[in-house]
């Protein structure tokens, strides 16, 4: 009677665990890009972060002033996806693809398509965690792995 008790209890257990559980979407995770949550030193931060002096350079507005951040180049089976981050006043403020993946006239046809729905979505959420885009599902992945690492970087 008390093996059965046992094993109705630790399979409910079981059972509540695993429905209480939330999966994250491509690039949610800082963990699994090997970083802490804290944000970066300075000195962690200044070889891929350069400053971009806008109208309020010299001003000493330092909060209006972008930083852009590159995030780590992410290899995919199609090539290689690289992004930096532009970050103003604590926001994302654009995304910039620095290498895409190119195997071919497919991978224009597929980065024509989905960059700038991924760029759109980033923007939108203001972080990676963004959906993959149908039938780029390894540009999506690279890009927002990327992505999460160069916000990383920008503390965000």
């Amino acid at each position: 009677m008390y093996k059965v008790a046992a094993a109705l209890l630790t399979t409910f257990t079981g059972l509540l665990l695993l429905l209480s559980f939330k999966s994250h979407p491509v690039g949610a995770s800082r963990s699994a890009l090997g970083t802490t949550s804290s944000p970066p030193a300075a000195s962690e931060r200044s070889p891929s972060a350069t400053t971009s002096a806008g109208p309020t350079a010299g001003k000493g507005k330092a909060a209006k002033r972008a930083r852009t951040y590159t995030g780590k180049p992410v290899t995919t089976q199609y090539g290689v996806v690289q992004v930096a981050a532009v970050v103003r006043a604590g926001r994302l403020a654009d995304v910039r693809v620095l290498q895409h993946t190119d195997d071919g006239a497919r991978s224009q046809q597929v980065n024509a398509t989905a960059l700038p729905k991924l760029k759109s979505e980033a923007l939108s959420a203001q972080k990676a965690n963004i959906d993959v885009v149908s039938g780029a599902t390894y540009t999506s992945t690279g890009y927002a792995r990327s992505l999460q690492s160069a916000l990383d970087k920008a503390g965000l």
